[in-house]
């Protein structure tokens, strides 16, 4: 009885509902991805949060390590310690940025190439499972929407 007087509550109330919300269903759909990525990573030796920067580090060329953290969205501690075990495992490496020295770049390394080839094609099955029943055309729809979301947000 008490779970449906809240439930009332919440619908007679005007407020935002989630299902109306783009970024509620990323989160949502994000939670997904990322549960079956661990699986997909099982045995590979590489962790999500691996995967993940890589990706970003790959899609947009060396990042500052606060650039990584803030597309990886952890805290600068995590991304410290993320950075130096791709460092100590030879797939990254800190490179001075050549317009200020202060700052350090995470790069990919070229012994990285083999593995990434290997988790990459785990992704692309991943994805391939994802997007069955969707149309090119939808997914590149989508991208476009999601884009022009995340330039508004960013004035």
């Amino acid at each position: 009885m008490e779970l449906l007087a809240c439930e009332l509550t919440i619908t007679t109330m005007p407020h935002l509902d989630p299902h109306d919300s783009l970024g509620f269903h990323c989160s949502l759909t994000f939670k997904a991805f990322m549960r079956a990525l661990e699986r997909k990573l099982r045995g590979t030796g590489v962790s999500k949060a691996q995967f993940l920067a890589l990706e970003h580090l790959i899609a947009s060329g060396p990042l500052s390590q606060s650039e990584l953290v803030d597309q990886l969205s952890i805290t600068k501690a995590t991304g410290a310690r993320l950075v130096d075990r791709m460092e100590r495992d030879g797939w990254v490496k800190r490179r001075s940025d050549p317009g200020d020295g202060r700052v350090k770049r995470v790069v990919p390394t070229r012994s990285i190439t083999e593995l990434w080839s290997k988790v990459s094609r785990s992704g692309q099955e991943l994805l391939d499972q994802a997007y069955q029943g969707v149309k090119p055309a939808e997914i590149e729809m989508v991208k476009r929407v999601l884009k022009t979301v995340r330039r508004n947000l960013k004035a």
